[in-house]
C-alpha cells in the first residue's frame, strides 16, 4: 500500500512539473517597446553597412561572418589593444537593444530621465543598441565616445563611431547622439594611434563642434569630465560600454554620488545570461528577456498544495486510527461514504 501511494505521488509530482514547463510565457509589460529597439537597431547596422560599403571599406567575411558590416579589422593604424573576436561578433546582435530597454524599466526610468554614457569603439553594435533604446524610450542620453578602439572594433581608419554616429544623427535615423569624445588609447589622447591616421580623422571632425577632453593627467581629464557631466544634472543611471582608461574611476565616482552604475564589458558573460548566440536567431520565442516566466511560480505553488493536502489526508487517517484503532483506513472510508 505504501509503494503504490509512493508511486502515486511521484506520478502526480512529475505531472505538475510538465504541466509547468509547458505553460506559455507572458510577454512582458514592455514587449512592444523591446521589439521597436530591436527593429531600429536592425536599421541602424544595415544603414552603417551601407556607408562602409560607400567608402570602399573592405569586409572580411572570415571574420564577420554574420555580414553585419560592424565587425573591424585585426589591426589599424588606431587599433589601441586586444580584442576578442567571438565577442565582437556577439556584440552584433540586435537584441542587446531590448536588453536596454529591459534594464531602463526595470530602473523606472520614464521619458526625459537623464542617463550619463561613457562609451568606447570596441562594440559599435552594443553603442547603437544603447543608443535605439534610449531613443525608443525618449531618453536623454549624455553620450561620451572615446575614438580609439580594440581589435575587430570600430577601428576602420576611414569611418570612425564618432563618424557613424554623426551620420545616423545627420540621416534623422537617431536623436541622442554623441556631445563629446576622446581620443581614447594610451593616455587617453591617443598616444598609440599611428600620426598620420590620427591627422586624418582629425581633419575630418575638425567641424563638429563638441567637446573634446585632451588632457594626458588623467586624474584632471576624470575631473574635466563629471564636471562635463555634471552640467546637465543629476543622472538615474551612469552606463559604461568598453573598457577605456578611465571607466573604472568614472564608475566609482558616481556610485559614490548614488548613482546606479551598470558596465557592459565581458560580452560573453552577457550573451550568456541573456540566452544570446553569435548566429542571430529571428525567433525570439525562445529568448528569455521578452518574457516573464510563469513556470517556477505555478510549479511551486501546485506542489505546496499538494503537500499540504498529503500532510491533512496522512493527519485525518492517523487521528482516525487513533480514535478507532482496530478500524482499517479502507474500513474506515467504507464506515464514512457508505454507512
Amino acid at each position: 500500500m505504501k509503494s503504490k501511494i509512493l508511486y502515486i505521488q511521484c506520478i502526480l509530482i512529475l505531472l505538475v512539473y510538465l504541466i509547468g514547463n509547458n505553460m506559455p510565457n507572458k510577454k512582458v509589460k514592455y514587449y512592444r517597446d523591446m521589439v521597436q529597439a530591436k527593429n531600429n537597431v536592425k536599421i541602424l547596422f544595415k544603414e552603417i553597412k551601407n556607408k562602409k560599403e560607400e567608402l570602399g571599406i573592405v569586409f572580411d567575411k572570415k571574420l564577420d561572418i554574420n555580414n553585419t558590416g560592424l565587425i573591424g579589422e585585426e589591426y589599424t593604424g588606431m587599433t589601441t589593444t586586444m580584442g576578442d573576436l567571438d565577442s565582437k561578433r556577439l556584440s552584433t546582435n540586435s537584441n542587446f537593444a531590448p536588453y536596454f530597454i529591459k534594464l531602463f524599466k526595470e530602473n523606472n526610468l520614464k521619458e526625459g530621465d537623464l542617463v550619463f554614457v561613457n562609451m568606447s569603439s570596441s562594440f559599435p553594435g552594443i553603442n547603437l543598441s544603447l543608443i535605439s533604446a534610449l531613443d525608443t524610450l525618449n531618453l536623454k542620453g549624455i553620450l561620451v565616445n572615446s575614438i580609439g578602439s580594440s581589435m575587430y572594433g570600430a577601428n576602420n581608419e576611414e569611418f570612425t563611431f564618432l563618424e557613424m554616429n554623426k551620420y545616423l544623427y545627420n540621416k534623422g535615423l537617431i536623436k541622442n547622439k554623441v556631445s563629446a569624445y576622446s581620443w581614447g588609447g594610451d593616455w587617453d589622447i591617443g598616444g598609440n594611434f599611428l600620426p598620420e591616421v590620427k591627422l586624418k580623422i582629425e581633419e575630418r571632425i575638425k567641424d563638429y563642434k563638441i567637446k573634446i577632453f585632451y588632457n594626458k593627467n588623467l586624474q584632471g581629464n576624470l575631473k574635466e569630465r563629471c564636471n562635463y557631466y555634471d552640467s546637465f544634472g543629476k543622472p538615474k543611471l551612469f552606463i559604461n560600454i568598453g573598457g577605456n582608461l578611465l571607466f573604472q574611476k568614472l564608475m566609482k565616482t558616481y556610485e559614490d554620488k548614488g548613482v546606479k552604475t551598470i558596465s557592459v564589458l565581458n560580452l560573453k558573460f552577457y550573451a550568456s545570461k541573456l540566452g544570446l548566440s553569435i548566429k542571430e536567431k529571428n525567433n525570439i520565442e525562445n529568448i528569455p528577456i521578452y518574457y516573464k516566466s510563469r513556470k517556477n511560480i505555478f510549479q511551486i505553488i501546485i506542489i505546496i498544495i499538494f503537500i499540504i493536502g498529503l500532510i491533512i489526508f496522512r493527519k485525518l487517517r492517523w487521528i482516525f486510527v487513533r480514535i478507532q484503532p482496530n478500524l482499517t483506513f479502507k474500513r474506515l472510508y467504507d464506515k464514512l461514504y457508505i454507512d
